[in-house]
């Protein structure tokens, strides 16, 4: 018995001391898991690894977990991030934990069309970025904000002007209708890009370009000229977070003005000017048309009969200003395992550099998702937009002599034909456009069996907008001569789109991984236009209210109507996590071609090898990824107006006699010098059919120390062909022009995009940088022709400029040699056949081009030879600091206004001989040469960002706080006239656009 007893102590007394040792070695351990910028982050997965222990972060970022004898190691994991280990030291209690985003995590899921797959899958060439990286950079619009983001995307933005859009192209210019690449918002095709102000940045989740064959190929018809994919925010499982982002900037003028300073320089050329043209000088001290013009010695002061000239306007202080801009996002998003949603609204307003000119908007965004059974989804999704743009640029140039208002408070103007007041043009022109964006979709989400789901979709996009111009009778020419000028334009367009599709996605064994997508889409564009125009009016004071008042008015509508009807399916294929096929097809049939060709298909396939999974890449644990890819497809352009295939009789409306009359008939060639006239492309042909693009690319992706360092290469090729374009014809055929196929363009490339996290202690630093390089030649212009004119006459060269020109890059500048400055006045101009006068350019004409006299030669190409940009970040503590540069090289531009008023006091005169400038003549005629056109390469310093994270819940309620302050357009370094901004649109002509400001913004992020 006491043996029993004896025996039953030591085992109670040995396992209450296991069980003392055990409480002894577990603790509990707390803590909160927050993302790069400190924003605290619910619903992560907490798990103890090796065990089934875990738990999640709620919604201020906050977790507890016990740890066991000898397991510190906590896994934290979670959605569009890098999952982290973390082991807790013997004595740690508590841990701040910052999770990275997935950027260089190969399990990264991006979006492709319709559908999305893990970034170590992808087989095409598909440029990605979060939305978190977009929005350090104060902007209304998307597309300027993915400037020097991706490699092969090219977005020119040359004017200031608030709210202007962009120019995108996605690997060169391939066509000469609809080269822009395609938008599509959240499965929503939106149409071409250039101006997407309907998105909010704040609201962008992230952004893919489609940029080869086989990615955008499920888009068919619109894909040749790339994809641009945006997603928006959704709510998530366990997070409930309202968020607030605040952005006040403050813009000044980007470059030093170059404008006269002293009015005797501006009497002296004018002086010099008139006389040298064989008129007689002004600036005598005499009136004219009742202005009167002092003499050279009333403004030096110094003639004793006259007070000295009392007025030096600086315009520039009257027209420009340092104006305020902000913006402001209040969003709220959250979810369970049934109901997710996300909301926001956004207020920007943007106030332009010049005075009474803005643009100001607001956006509503509503998602929601409700799963109405364990296997069906319901989501709806609703973008709402309502902008307003007002006013325009105004010019500094005015003659300095002269007042801008009278002694009784009026307008001064320099004789009775001055309409340039820009004062008066600010304050009485009336320019304002309102519009409103709807863009709403439902889907219903059908899981048949695991790994078979069925979506239907439907979707619509309506647009509205009216346009108000009124021009007073006494402040435009063009109110002058018509004795006040109104405008209203009203536009309507409705979009829309039903799809239905199928997607497959399942292992087969462990071998095995298939992903199968096939569907149908049916869509209709209405679109409805109306122009008003009243030309004579009893007074200003209604303006454009009251055209049906006005003593000539003219009406004029439209009304367009577009089908196009898809079929499309995408089968990808993995064997052993390495080897991927995928092969991608789209039939598209579109109302706009002719009978024999309305349908057309567009395969593509792709291959892609993971070196890195094989097993003799496992000796080699440096290489995290080493993946070759390859692309073949072709995609299709649909870029022109409805109807094109019909053969036409339209009418127009012409004035004569002192009004306007109304003319019908077949079409006559428009080039874009006659303002009056509406273009119908005449004759039908019923062989038009699509334009087509066949792409081919080579790819590589490697990652280095577990994706610390990344490259992306890529090679890509493209040949489009049968070209849309106009072609006239014999006049006695009854038409004048015809839309036809014909033509070719190639395109080919090279894209590089390398990213390193040099540091990833408590010191991080991160370096990355694109390169991109595109080659464009036109191969065949069409139409039997060698060289083609991109554009009607310049009035400032009386000719065209941009021409299309067989073996050249396209829209290549076509004009004569500069020859240096004549000396002496004698012989014949070979331009123009009149005498060549002592200080005129010397032009060199007799080139190789069949245009203008005696022949053109090539003097410059706007294409720039590549474009680049670096970026780079610093994180220590919660501070901050990023910067991104942008560049673009080898380009060149044709510089209209390159006789500055810096020049014109550099001018040639007897005295000045061995100048580079022109004698001032007011009645020279210009023609286009190499003298005018300039290197456009720069390299700009386009943003910089400081900012601060305060510590989660340092004040309480508020999960994440964070300030910044940054600054845009900071400095452009450049060889181009230093008074201009270098960046100019895609033809490369430059005549003085909406100057860029220079911005400098404060910012607020909060959440709660």
């Amino acid at each position: 018995m006491k043996k029993y007893f004896y025996t039953t102590f030591v085992c109670m007394m040995f396992l209450l001391f296991n069980a003392v040792t055990a409480l002894a070695q577990q603790r509990q351990i707390t803590g909160v898991v927050a993302d790069q910028q400190g924003i605290t982050l619910p619903g992560v997965t907490v798990k103890l690894n090796g065990t089934a222990v875990n738990t999640v972060t709620n919604v201020k970022g906050e977790f507890k977990l016990d740890l066991t004898a000898g397991n510190n190691t906590l896994v934290f994991s979670f959605i569009g991030m890098q999952t982290l280990e973390i082991a807790a030291g013997p004595n740690q209690t508590k841990l701040q934990v910052t999770m990275q985003n997935a950027s260089r995590d190969l399990n990264e899921v991006v979006v492709v069309g319709y559908g999305t797959t893990k970034k170590s899958d992808v087989t095409g060439s598909v440029g990605s970025i979060k939305g978190s990286d977009l929005n350090r950079t104060p902007s209304g619009s998307v597309d300027q904000l993915l400037q020097g983001k991706i490699p092969g995307v090219q977005v020119i933005a040359p004017s200031g002007q608030p709210g202007a859009g962009a120019t995108i192209r996605v690997r060169g210019l391939g066509s000469r209708s609809g080269a822009n690449a395609l938008v599509v918002v959240d499965g929503i095709p939106l149409g071409d890009a250039g101006n997407i102000k309907q998105v909010n940045p704040d609201d962008i989740e992230s952004i893919e370009v489609l940029k080869d064959a086989s990615s955008a190929s499920i888009y068919g018809s619109r894909g040749a000229n790339g994809v641009i994919l945006i997603t928006t925010r959704r709510g998530k499982t366990g997070q409930a977070r309202i968020t607030l982002n605040a952005l006040t900037t403050v813009s000044t003028l980007g470059n030093k003005l170059d404008v006269f300073h002293d009015p005797v320089d501006v009497a002296t050329l004018n002086n010099e000017s008139r006389q040298n043209g064989g008129e007689a000088a002004q600036y005598v001290g005499q009136n004219i048309g009742g202005t009167y013009y002092p003499s050279i010695a009333e403004l030096r002061g110094i003639d004793p009969s006259k007070k000295p000239w009392p007025y030096n306007t600086n315009w520039a202080d009257l027209v420009y200003r340092n104006p305020v801009s902000q913006s402001y996002t209040l969003s709220a998003d959250g979810g369970t395992e049934t109901t997710k949603y996300s909301v926001s609204g956004n207020y920007y307003n943007e106030q332009g550099l010049a005075i009474k000119n803005g643009y100001e908007k607001y956006v509503g965004r509503v998602n929601l998702e409700q799963k109405l059974k364990r296997n069906v989804t319901l989501g709806v999704n609703i973008i709402s937009t309502w902008a307003k743009n007002y006013g325009q640029g105004l010019s500094v140039d005015r003659n300095i002599i002269f007042p801008a208002l009278n002694p009784d408070g009026t307008y001064f103007h320099i004789g009775s034909n001055d309409y340039g007041n820009p004062l008066q043009i600010a304050n009485e022109v009336l320019n304002k456009s309102k519009t409103i964006d709807i863009l709403s979709s439902a889907f219903i989400s059908w899981d048949i069996i695991k790994g078979l789901n069925l979506r239907s979709r439907i979707s619509n996009t309506y647009g509205n907008s009216i346009g108000d111009n009124y021009q007073p009778r006494d402040a435009t020419g063009t109110g002058y001569q018509f004795q006040g000028f109104g405008v209203v334009d009203n536009y309507s367009a409705n979009h829309m789109i039903v799809e239905n599709f199928l997607t497959y996605d399942r292992d087969l064994g462990t071998k095995h991984h298939v992903n199968f997508v096939a569907g149908t889409s049916y869509e209709n564009t209405t679109v409805r236009t109306s122009n008003i125009q009243g030309q004579g009016f009893v007074n200003d004071i209604l303006k454009n209210e009251n055209i049906a008042g006005a003593t000539t008015y003219m009406v004029n509508n439209n009304a367009t109507r577009t089908v196009l009807e898809s079929y499309y399916g995408r089968f990808n294929y993995t064997f052993l996590n390495r080897y991927l096929f995928t092969f991608t097809g789209r039939t598209d049939g579109s109302s706009k071609f002719g009978a024999n060709n309305k349908y057309a298909f567009f395969p593509s396939g792709a291959v892609a090898w993971k070196v890195n999974e094989e097993a003799f890449m496992k000796a080699i644990p440096q290489v995290s990824e080493l993946k070759l890819r390859g692309s073949y497809g072709i995609v299709g352009n649909q870029g022109i107006s409805p109807y094109q295939s019909l053969s036409l009789l339209g009418s127009y409306k012409y004035f004569t006699d002192g009004g306007f009359q109304t003319g019908y008939g077949p079409p006559f060639f428009n080039d874009g010098s006659n303002v009056n006239g509406k273009v119908f492309n005449g004759l039908g042909n019923n062989s038009l059919k699509w334009e087509t693009t066949r792409q081919m690319d080579l790819g590589i992706d490697l990652g280095l120390f577990d994706q610390r360092f990344t490259i992306t290469a890529d090679y890509y090729y493209k040949h489009t062909t049968d070209l849309l374009r106009l072609n006239q014809i014999a006049l006695s055929s009854g038409y004048s022009v015809i839309q036809i196929n014909d033509g070719v363009i190639d395109n080919k490339g090279f894209e590089l995009g390398a990213n390193a996290q040099i540091l990833t202690g408590k010191l991080q630093w991160s370096l990355g940088g694109i390169f991109s390089l595109n080659r464009n030649k036109v191969l065949q212009i069409g139409g039997g022709n060698s060289v083609e004119a991109a554009g009607g006459d310049i009035e400032a060269i009386r000719a065209p400029l941009n021409y299309y020109i067989n073996g050249q890059p396209a829209l290549v500048f076509a004009g004569y040699h500069y020859g240096g400055i004549i000396q002496q006045t004698g012989g014949v101009s070979p331009v123009d056949g009149t005498v060549q006068r002592a200080g005129d350019i010397r032009y060199i004409a007799g080139g190789p081009l069949p245009v203008g006299q005696n022949g053109k030669y090539i003097i410059g190409n706007p294409n720039p030879d590549f474009t680049y940009s670096f970026n780079t970040s610093l994180k220590y503590v919660g501070f901050d600091l990023s910067a991104q540069v942008y560049g673009v090289k080898g380009n060149d531009v044709f510089n209209f206004s390159k006789f500055t008023p810096s020049a014109q006091l550099q001018r040639w005169t007897p005295d000045n001989p061995s100048t580079t400038y022109p004698s001032v003549n007011s009645t020279r005629v210009n023609y286009a040469s190499d003298w005018y056109v300039e290197d456009g390469s720069f390299l700009r310093i386009q943003n910089v960002n400081l900012g601060y994270t305060f510590k989660p819940n340092t004040i309480k309620g508020i999960s994440n706080l964070r300030i910044y302050f940054s600054g845009n357009n900071l400095y452009t370094f450049t060889k181009f006239n230093p008074s201009f901004d270098p960046e100019v649109q895609e033809n490369g002509q430059f005549d003085g656009n909406y100057r860029k400001p220079r911005a400098f913004s404060l910012g607020l992020n909060v959440s709660f």
